[in-house]
């Protein structure tokens, strides 16, 4: 199956899931007022699952490399931040009677369901989150706990230490949720493997070897051990700890999208590991219209990005000044005396 299709897949799959709990969940079991809306225990929390109106789903999982979104890595600062409302989050004031009636119609239609999992089958706690309060300073929600019922009132919650409203923070925009790493190995002993391949010239391409301590070889392409300049090799594994991208490529059209994607890459960085095997495929960058050298003459190449695929479905920008660290050819990273 093409790898491509496996986010739209599970974006479908848990599209359904949505649409089902929407249906079956008809509010019908009331428990009176529930006001106990705060997770004290968000060390615990391992799924976080939210769901809007218009079939949008952002389903959000603790892993052992940290939190996915859809099956996608997650931005730690992102989900952090829900987790710190979940523990932090305050009941400002009971909406008034007279006002109930309409808080209620206009929360049927935007609300945001968020169930909150602290490792069973079910959530533990379910957050409706509505809209948010005239003077902008709360924002309506309801609780829900499995097993005893949905609160028969909605509420103006806040944050303790922060002013403002809190719906934002719980959206399905997969782009915002997606981590913008592309490398993670905050241990490098993790790493026993890189190897760039250079397409367009095959002879540039090299394997670094790493079994710990000071045991970095490289290698040419043929597999034969070659002296190295040990500063740039080393700068190499580093720039690997943790190496982002720019941003998701939405300026292309599909066409053209697809256009880069099935070209042969610049550069192709494949890292053996003890998460596995990652590759990452590089290409070249059209440069913005009319820029220029510091000549004034017209570039043919974007000399400050280029483009890469984060993990085999997005392409995205990533910045040359950290990336030639990594995707670079062979005769770099020789002793200069070597390399004449």
């Amino acid at each position: 199956m093409n790898k491509r299709l496996l986010p739209l897949i599970l974006l479908l799959a848990l599209a359904v899931v949505a649409w089902w709990l929407w249906k079956n969940n008809t509010g019908s079991t009331l428990a009176g007022p529930l006001t106990d809306f705060a997770v004290q225990d968000t060390a615990a929390v391992d799924r976080i699952f939210i769901a809007e109106k218009n079939g949008g789903v952002a389903d959000l999982r603790r892993t052992a490399y940290g939190w996915s979104v859809n099956g996608l890595p997650a931005k730690e600062y992102s989900v952090n931040l829900l987790l710190r409302t979940f523990k932090l989050v305050e009941l400002r004031s009971p909406v008034p009677k007279v006002m109930e009636p309409t808080v209620v119609r206009v929360m049927a239609g935007v609300a945001k369901k968020v169930e909150i999992y602290q490792g069973g089958a079910k959530p533990v706690k379910i957050w409706w989150v509505g809209q948010s309060t005239q003077d902008q300073y709360g924002t309506y929600m309801v609780l829900e706990v499995p097993g005893v019922g949905r609160s028969s009132a909605p509420y103006e919650m806040g944050m303790a230490g922060f002013t403002g409203v809190l719906g934002t923070r719980f959206h399905t925009d997969i782009d915002s949720w997606r981590s913008s790493r592309l490398t993670y190995y905050p241990k490098l002993a993790d790493i026993t493997k890189v190897q760039v391949e250079v397409p367009d010239t095959t002879a540039q391409g090299f394997t670094v070897t790493f079994t710990g301590g000071d045991s970095l070889k490289l290698f040419d392409a043929g597999g034969r051990e070659m002296p190295m300049d040990t500063d740039r090799v080393q700068d190499l594994m580093l720039a690997l700890r943790v190496g982002s991208y720019e941003g998701f490529e939405r300026g292309l059209d599909p066409a053209a999208r697809d256009s880069v994607v099935r070209s042969k890459p610049w550069y192709v960085i494949t890292i053996t590991s003890k998460q596995g095997v990652q590759r990452i495929p590089f290409w070249r960058k059209n440069p913005q219209s009319g820029e220029k050298d510091l000549e004034f003459k017209p570039v043919i190449t974007d000399v400050n990005r280029m483009y890469a695929l984060a993990n085999d479905t997005a392409l995205v920008v990533v910045q040359r000044f950290w990336w030639d660290r990594v995707a670079r050819p062979l005769s770099s990273l020789l002793p200069q005396h070597a390399q004449h």
